[in-house]
């Protein structure tokens, strides 16, 4: 019982990241709940008026055609505005942009994280060389903005780096609660591969203060050449 299997994963088709691949995965779980990155306040617009898609919807929705499941919106509803996010793209282009090792480097991962997206999808996705590939990217560009020695974009990094950590928590949390008041053998948890390593890690450490126990299962690639 309480069995979560983690799937990382892109809101954007790439190569052999596709809704079809991702479909072909979960029907493989045959999960009894999905939960799913998206805020509760989203999920109208995904499922019930469909004027809205994202890789990880069109698979759901594909599974639903033939499969009972309940799936389960546990991201935060404090999303960042759209003048944030704009923030933090020009603190990317600013550190790809620059002449040196550090810009060098952001363009050269970057290239290597869409190649290998293309051609291995969720092999890759969910592998420790893609856990690997943020680890160097974030170390680049905390390197990058040294470099650059602008207030503006480190008060950006740090508003990111608290965004992601505060929805990290919620979404477990909101696992957590659901699972206090429902029964189920099988499911499934979708997010970004950008949260995969510290969302493992603080589910290892989540586990240890609650009463309720679930069994993880990283669904991982060590090797997927």
């Amino acid at each position: 019982m309480f069995n979560i299997t983690l799937i990382c994963t892109r809101h954007e088709e790439l190569g052999a990241c596709n809704s079809n691949e991702l479909y072909q995965i979960i029907a493989a779980i045959h999960p009894e709940v999905i939960f799913e990155e998206i805020p509760p306040s989203y999920f109208d617009k995904y499922y019930t008026h469909k004027s809205h898609s994202i890789l990880e919807t069109e698979a759901v929705n594909k599974y639903l055609e033939t499969h009972n499941v309940r799936h389960i919106p546990v991201d935060s509803e404090h999303l960042p505005f759209e003048s944030f996010l704009q923030d933090h793209t020009n603190m990317n282009f600013r550190i790809e942009g620059l002449a040196d090792i550090h810009g060098f480097t952001y363009r050269k991962l970057t290239d290597i994280y869409i190649s290998q997206i293309t051609k291995y999808g969720f092999k890759y996705l969910n592998s420790v060389y893609c856990d690997n590939y943020f680890s160097e990217l974030d170390d680049t560009i905390v390197n990058g903005l040294k470099k650059l020695n602008d207030d503006r974009l480190f008060q950006t990094y740090k508003i990111w780096e608290e965004i992601h950590d505060n929805r990290e928590n919620e979404i477990i949390g909101n696992i957590y609660h659901f699972s206090q008041d429902h029964s189920y053998n099988r499911a499934i948890c979708m997010v970004e591969a950008g949260h995969r390593k510290s969302i493992i890690q603080k589910i290892q450490a989540y586990e240890t203060a609650q009463k309720i126990k679930l069994s993880w299962s990283f669904y991982n690639y060590e090797y997927y050449r």
